[in-house]
């Protein structure tokens, strides 16, 4: 899908007058070897020895190379997710991929917390019969004329917290050029 291409190709674009830490724990982005593969430019990779230290690597680069930017080639686990709030809250942007599109995302209990997580709240009477109003709405004009009713809900789905990643890119099969 070119998702490597373009990680690298950011990663050493914003090297050049960044300091940009890769945390490559799978060496995918900056290659295999004791040096660097050129495709990153200036920045700095930091090799993580096995899969489940890839949280604790995070953090470190956080703590001692002072990174403008930190590029992970692949956030997977709870500790990883984690990891990369603590690393959002101490100032450091972070470019990284995750398998999945948005609502796979949502729906996957150990990832969600990148994008602030989910919570069901209930809602009063008057904020219910709203919500169904605005979602009859939007049905309407996504469809042309076509109206779709929608019954009154009192629970709704939402944003839980504050979204570690600010902007999510989805980077779709043979839709190189189509990126949402």
């Amino acid at each position: 899908s070119g998702k490597t291409t373009i990680v690298r190709e950011a990663t050493r674009k914003l090297a050049e007058s960044k300091n940009v830490v890769v945390v490559d724990t799978s060496n995918e982005i900056a290659g295999d070897g004791m040096v660097p593969h050129s495709c990153i430019g200036f920045a700095r990779r930091m090799m993580v020895p096995s899969l489940d230290q890839q949280s604790a690597v995070m953090v470190e680069c956080v703590q001692n190379h002072t990174p403008h930017t930190m590029v992970i080639d692949e956030i997977g686990r709870p500790k990883e997710v984690e990891a990369a709030r603590t690393v959002k809250q101490r100032g450091v942007r972070m470019i990284a991929s995750a398998h999945g599109d948005l609502r796979k995302l949502l729906k996957n209990k150990d990832l969600r917390g990148l994008v602030g997580g989910v919570e069901q709240v209930t809602m009063g009477d008057d904020m219910a019969r709203q919500e169904a109003q605005r979602k009859q709405r939007l049905a309407g004009s996504d469809n042309g004329s076509e109206m779709k009713s929608f019954s009154i809900s009192k629970t709704k789905v939402q944003r839980g917290g504050e979204p570690t990643f600010d902007v999510i890119v989805e980077v779709r099969r043979g839709a190189r050029h189509e990126w949402k």
